[in-house]
């Protein structure tokens, strides 16, 4: 993770340097905590802007139910 903002964390994305992944507070479990900087993540793309690489992440468990 890059960076921890209140709408949500931008992040990395491992083989896409120019990428920039944001995971949006909303996607997060109700009462979890927000991921802290250098954290690694399991995500799932849920939306991408190929004109400007911006990629909307969702936290895998949560797309898997969990």
């Amino acid at each position: 993770m890059l960076a921890a903002m209140s709408f949500g964390v931008f992040v990395e994305i491992d083989g896409q340097p120019d990428a920039l992944g944001l995971m949006e507070t909303t996607t997060l479990p109700r009462g979890s905590e927000l991921p802290a900087v250098g954290v690694y993540l399991d995500a799932v793309v849920v939306d991408h802007a190929a004109h400007n690489w911006q990629v909307r992440l969702r936290p895998a468990e949560v797309e898997a139910g969990g």
